[in-house]
């Protein structure tokens, strides 16, 4: 039934914030870890520089920042702490260097890491940056972004993946073979540990194109390889020795994650394809996530086992100068007058005010950074505990779909015994039409929505689309695309006498239509939510069927029920109406109910 409200009401929705994004509840916001090969211990003296270089610059509020080591205050707000590991001869092995910031919103806290592969292991070295945040209070509005000292230590190490390399700008191939060649090698190597960008060059001139080009490069530097196919030719000696499948079509980018196997057709789908209409749309964001993917995909990289092992003992030359001071503290003596006397006891007095200054500074720094330790490992259990979650829904999705195809291959071995039976050889044995393959990603989705002819698709494109920023996208689009299915099914039906809802439907057990799962159906939203967020859940229609342009839509598919995305589709059921068709006004992430943070 239409229902409207009298208030007045959003035209967009609101999906709820996504607290397993890094930034916004996690206080691991970024990392990276670049492996630097022939390095000796000038390595320290070249990260030291670049990033004591880095602090200073940063919004101008550090010029007089020190690159020695031990504790410094820079202001009221911000310390500066610098370590070093030294090996039993005295030899410079490890470097740490970390700034944090507390400022009234939160507490931000980088992290630069370097070390020296042991003797006799391979010159070679690891430098890891990492980015905290821990908020002070309601995170919403914390937005951290990748440290600009990534992009510096980048071009100033030279750091290698496996047998590619990582630069700040896209490394150039041409239609030589040999380049060509050493492209697929890098993305075929099982070696290779962070994603690869592969953008291949417009066919005619693009400003906007070269433009987002010139951004998206650089914020990927140190989370992924980058690389251009410099011209047609470049991309057709590139589609002819990795095929079809994985190819990139000129004024496309595609996301390579580790693991690629061009002889596998299916693997293609695993690797995020940006199309050259979205890359070249002023209107359209998929090239945003482009960086973000890439530096997401390095965040959650396991850490080389070099910075694994590294511990940084506690500075003991602090400690040794506080004795040193406190013993050279004059003992007590008779003075020749009481001027001196006075005199004396001052000198003491003030030398004793100054290490209890400096002890007090100490203990709040040890407290602070215990403190921030414990938020840390509740944050790291919080991720494991979601990861470990994650990886059973994925084990349920499989054990699911292969009931599924039981269920079905049963239900067709069942029915050509019965075609045997009856004489009716030729029928039990003849070739089935293949059905529509699942689309890959929502984009794909959202251009064959002209496939339902009884589904009318009013949703918002871009809302859509966003959704293949997730890691499970592909599994929701496959979901997504049968669940339009369903609906069309429905719809066909109704116009053929159905009478139930589109609930009825799904229990009805039809013969010949493409059902839905009972339980992953919402006809209608609790009277709290829709009193608190009932405006999310008003979509476009054809004023035919309202004159607003707009109606409640409080029927929904479910497409996951784990995780805060949990993509949803809202429909409206007008089979009955003026349009005969069922409305899609919204395909995206989970509305905000009262069960929402």
């Amino acid at each position: 039934m239409l229902t409207t409200s009298a208030s007045p009401l959003p035209t967009r929705s609101r999906p709820a914030e996504d607290p397993s994004a890094p930034g916004v509840h996690d206080q691991l916001a970024f990392r990276t870890a670049l492996t630097v090969p022939h390095a000796d211990r000038s390595l320290f003296e070249a990260v030291r520089s670049e990033t004591i270089t880095w602090i200073k610059t940063k919004k101008n509020r550090y010029p007089d920042a020190p690159s020695t080591s031990g504790v410094h205050h820079l202001d009221a707000m911000t310390v500066l702490t610098s370590q070093s590991r030294y090996d039993e001869k005295g030899a410079e092995r490890a470097l740490r260097i970390q700034l944090r910031e507390d400022r009234p919103e939160a507490t931000w806290r980088t992290t630069v890491t370097a070390v020296l592969a042991p003797p006799g292991t391979g010159h070679k070295a690891a430098v890891a940056v990492s980015l905290e945040c821990f908020p002070n209070g309601n995170p919403d509005g914390l937005r951290p972004g990748r440290p600009a000292i990534v992009e510096k230590l980048v071009a100033k190490l030279r750091p290698v993946d496996g047998r590619g390399r990582l630069t700040v700008h896209a490394l150039q191939v041409t239609r030589a073979r040999a380049q060509v060649d050493d492209l697929i090698e890098v993305l075929c190597d099982p070696d290779r540990h962070n994603p690869v960008v592969v953008a291949a060059r417009t066919t005619e001139p693009d400003p906007l194109w070269s433009q987002r080009m010139r951004q998206v490069m650089p914020q990927c530097a140190g989370s992924a390889g980058l690389y251009l196919l410099a011209d047609e030719a470049a991309v057709d000696a590139f589609r002819h020795e990795i095929g079809e499948h994985h190819r990139v079509a000129p004024g496309a980018v595609r996301t390579f994650l580790p693991g690629t196997d061009p002889a596998w057709p299916p693997d293609a789908a695993r690797h995020r394809f940006v199309s050259p209409a979205r890359m070249r749309d002023p209107a359209d964001r998929a090239w945003n996530a482009i960086a973000r993917a890439a530096q997401r995909h390095a965040t959650q990289a396991p850490v080389p086992q070099l910075l694994r092992d590294l511990r940084f003992p506690d500075d003991e030359a602090a400690t040794q100068r506080r004795r040193d001071a406190l013993t050279a503290v004059p003992q007590p003596r008779v003075p020749a007058d009481t001027l001196n006397e006075i005199r004396h006891l001052r000198e003491e007095n003030a030398l004793l005010l100054g290490l209890l200054r400096t002890a007090d500074e100490e203990i709040e720094e040890r407290r602070t950074s215990t403190r921030l330790a414990e938020r840390t490992t509740t944050s790291l259990e919080d991720q494991l505990a979601r990861t470990r979650q994650e990886a059973l829904h994925n084990l349920q999705d499989a054990v699911e779909a292969l009931e599924e195809a039981q269920r079905a291959q049963a239900e067709a071995d069942q029915l050509r015994s019965r075609l045997y039976q009856q004489g009716r050889h030729e029928d039990a044995t003849a070739a089935l039409d293949e059905p529509h393959p699942l689309p890959t990603s929502f984009e794909e989705l959202w251009d064959g929505r002209e496939t339902f002819t009884r589904v009318l698709l009013t949703a918002d494109r871009e809302t859509c689309i966003d959704l293949d920023d997730n890691d499970r996208a592909r599994v929701w689009a496959g979901k997504a695309w049968l669940a339009l299915r369903a609906l069309d099914s429905y719809a066909g039906q109704a116009q053929s006498g159905f009478k139930g809802a589109f609930y009825d439907f799904c229990t009805a057990s039809l013969p010949g239509v493409q059902g839905w799962p009972a339980k992953q159906v919402a006809m209608a939203e609790g009277s709290a939510t829709m009193e608190q967020f009932g405006g999310l859940r008003v979509f476009p229609v054809p004023e035919t069927v309202n004159p607003s342009g707009l109606a409640v839509m409080e029927a929904h598919l479910k497409l996951d029920s784990k995780g805060a995305t949990s993509p949803r589709v809202h429909f409206l059921d007008d089979t009955k109406g003026t349009t005969q068709k069922i409305i899609v006004g919204y395909i995206g992430p989970h509305l905000r109910n009262t069960k929402t943070n």
